[in-house]
């Protein structure tokens, strides 16, 4: 039998232009390979030349196919570019052990020991009838940087993928779902890796378009040949970091493979390398995109951080990272590193996500909700945005007009989506407080309404009126409540929350203070961190422990001091939102600090109007009080703030209801005579008994009079 008759009989229908299907290909690929396992059986094999032109031939039949536009399984791994011929025979023979029970039987009569997987040894055995000595090498699956043991290899064993003569060879799950055409799964990595797939429908895009058409450059230039790198997209969590990714790769056709970084750096090094194995096979055979979701570097995680990433970059050309911190420089890094960053939406993208969030839940807002004022209000991510909307669709449920939802509920889940942590450095207030509760003078009420505004039109003033441009920093408002103690400055940061419908957080001052150098600023750093985004109103109670007036420079302390002062000045202009401190001591406050004020508004004690109101509403409708009960010689005749009257109307009530009785004068006098004593004054007592009786004989000779008066008429 000559060369061709050889051929025909052993090799037919080769003459074919390109490969016509997925089973055509894998059909003429596994004759191949079946005809080198009958070589060892036959007294005289065929010339090696011959062998080795028809494993050209299929590969020429590869490439038309490819340039045909037809996208064939095996031309991830059948490459020249990917895999040398010796490899190609070891993917072929541990393929066809898992396509074919009847491999099982061959590979056992060619092997020693009956062995039914292919062996490394096996592999360079049929590769002699058409190699030569160079190219069958048995070095060469030993290689541990090569395509066929990095991505094709079942990474298990003592050898880990790297092949010793006797070795069974056997392929990675990854390798045999992309051998026969199907996506490669989260599967058992789900925890820890999401695929966002392309086919998904992207919601209209509102904001970043200039960050895109970079990420856009950025990704073309790392494609090109011999580039590799890093996009690092910096921005605050929910801004649209991901989305950007998804946007990319759905412009080009591609998942995205999510990995949820600080998760994965939970686990043991070994399964960290089998997830991101996983997720660079599919970057490989599919083509997609992976990004490191929250991959800001861990403190004390660093090392581990450095291994993930060095791992991931020894596999995979392209990263994208979303960080809110950019990686330090130190962080090693293979090729170039670009940092993108992704800038909060301003309150007029903020206000078309709301719209766009709500069309998608198909939703109306209610009539008393003013978007205009709702951004002003609430400084929200677009992530926070389509949350609270979702969950508020899902509150208010349908109606006759559909689903509408109130003001109310909506105020309700943006406050609970933005819910600040501050541990045990502040405590969230109540604020049950209106203005009716308020007793001002008309100056500071003002002033304080003034204040709200500030926040309730920063978008008009801002946005409509420009004036956004001209304040890169400072946006937020800071506001100094002065005045004696118990005037009300606790009260009115209440009412102005309730007001805003912000939440309210009284920061305690214990347990910010440190006397060890840097811990009050780092402390500090933590609260407006943990504000930033939580749209909440900071109130310093007795500010003038950390705001004192600066010093000269004399000695260390004063310096440190001076420190503490002008850090918390800067993150005070920083914040966007409300900032209220609270003093009863102005004059400990320097020029410099007051000119960085918003407001200072005085809070100052009650006149005799003002008390009796506040004697007033000190008792609810319900509280059984005695006839003879008149709040305005209480309002005449001490001198209390809002504060001691709240008090002093509450001890009375203690009194009497241990006494199972309604409110007497005598309840009222005594509990005076206690608040009066807490500030080393007496006194009062005599003062209220004496007002008291002459009342009562003013009242009697009055009656007596009109009696008289009456008789003799």
């Amino acid at each position: 039998m000559d060369a061709q008759e050889w051929r025909e009989a052993y090799f037919p229908g080769l003459s074919g232009e390109a490969f016509g299907d997925a089973k055509d290909e894998w059909r003429q690929w596994n004759r191949f390979f079946d005809m080198l396992c009958v070589f060892p059986a036959m007294e005289q094999a065929p010339p090696r030349g011959e062998v080795r032109e028809i494993f050209d031939t299929l590969f020429q039949k590869e490439q038309r196919a490819e340039e045909a536009g037809r996208k064939l399984p095996l031309r991830h791994f059948l490459h020249p570019e990917r895999m040398t011929p010796v490899e190609m025979i070891a993917f072929l023979a541990a393929a066809g052990a898992e396509r074919d029970r009847k491999y099982e039987s061959l590979f056992a009569s060619l092997q020693k020991e009956g062995e039914v997987r292919p062996t490394a040894g096996l592999v360079h055995r049929l590769c002699d009838f058409f190699l030569g000595e160079e190219e069958n090498d048995p070095a060469i699956l030993l290689r541990e940087e090569s395509f066929f043991s990095r991505y094709v290899a079942e990474r298990a064993g003592a050898g880990r993928g790297v092949f010793c003569l006797s070795q069974p060879i056997t392929l990675c799950k990854e390798a045999l779902l992309a051998m026969s055409g199907a996506s490669i799964p989260a599967g058992e990595a789900e925890p820890f890796l999401e695929i966002v797939e392309t086919g998904e429908p992207l919601p209209e895009y509102l904001c970043h378009e200039a960050e895109f058409q970079v990420l856009t450059d950025l990704y073309v230039g790392l494609s090109m040949p011999g580039e590799q790198g890093v996009i690092e997209l910096v921005g605050t969590r929910g801004t649209g970091r991901r989305f950007l990714a998804r946007r990319l790769g759905s412009l080009g056709g591609l998942d995205v493979v999510c990995l949820r970084t600080r998760e994965l750096l939970s686990l043991p090094l070994r399964e960290v390398e089998k997830i991101l194995n996983r997720a660079a096979r599919k970057q490989i055979y599919e083509g997609a995109l992976i990004y490191l979701a929250d991959a800001d570097l861990p403190e004390g995680g660093e090392a581990a951080f450095q291994r993930m990433l060095s791992f991931l970059q020894a596999r995979v050309k392209i990263l994208l990272a979303g960080t809110e911190t950019p990686w330090p420089d130190e962080l090693r890094i293979r090729g170039a590193h670009s940092v993108l960053p992704v800038s909060y939406p301003s309150y007029q993208e903020q206000k078309q996500f709301w719209q766009a969030f709500a069309a998608q839940q198909e939703l109306s807002f209610g009539k008393d909700v003013d978007l205009d004022e709702l951004v002003s209000k609430y400084d929200m991510t677009p992530g926070r945005i389509r949350s609270v909307v979702t969950g508020s669709a899902l509150r208010a449920g349908a109606g006759e007009d559909g689903t509408v939802v109130p003001r109310a509920l909506l105020e309700e889940q943006i406050r609970y989506s933005c819910a600040a942590s501050f541990g045990e450095l502040a405590t969230r207030l109540e604020s049950p407080f209106t203005w009716e509760d308020l007793q001002l003078s008309d100056e500071s009420r003002r002033l304080l309404q003034e204040a709200c505004d500030r926040i309730r039109y920063r978008s008009k003033v801002h946005v409509d009126f420009g004036f956004g441009k001209k304040l890169p920093y400072g946006k937020g408002t800071s506001i100094v409540l002065y005045g004696p103690p118990g005037t009300g400055k606790t009260m009115a940061a209440q009412v102005m929350a309730n007001e805003l419908g912000l939440d309210l957080y009284r920061i305690d001052l214990s347990q910010v203070g440190s006397k060890y150098i840097g811990e009050t600023e780092k402390n500090l750093g933590a609260i407006f961190a943990a504000a930033r985004f939580s749209n909440s109103i900071l109130f310093f109670d007795e500010a003038d422990a950390l705001f004192t007036k600066r010093t000269d420079v004399t000695n260390s302390n004063d310096r440190f001091a001076n420190s503490q002062t002008a850090y918390l000045l800067q993150k005070i202009e920083e914040y966007s939102g409300m900032s209220i401190l609270a003093t009863n001591v102005m004059q400990n406050f320097d020029a410099a600090f007051k000119r960085r004020m918003t407001y200072m508004i005085p809070i100052e004690k009650p006149d005799e109007a003002a008390r009796l109101s506040l004697w007033e509403k000190a008792f609810p409708k319900e509280t059984p009080l005695e006839e003879d009960v008149d709040f305005r010689i209480y309002a005449k005749v001490a001198d209390l703030t809002g504060s001691s009257i709240k008090s002093a109307a509450l001890t009375a009530a203690y009194r009497a209801a241990a006494e199972q009785r309604s409110i007497t004068n005598d309840d009222l006098v005594r509990a005076v005579e206690m608040e009066y004593r807490r500030t080393g004054r007496t006194g009062i007592g005599n003062e209220l008994y004496g007002a008291l009786y002459a009342r009562n004989a003013g009242a009697q000779m009055s009656r007596v009079s009109q009696e008289q008066t009456g008789g003799a008429t």
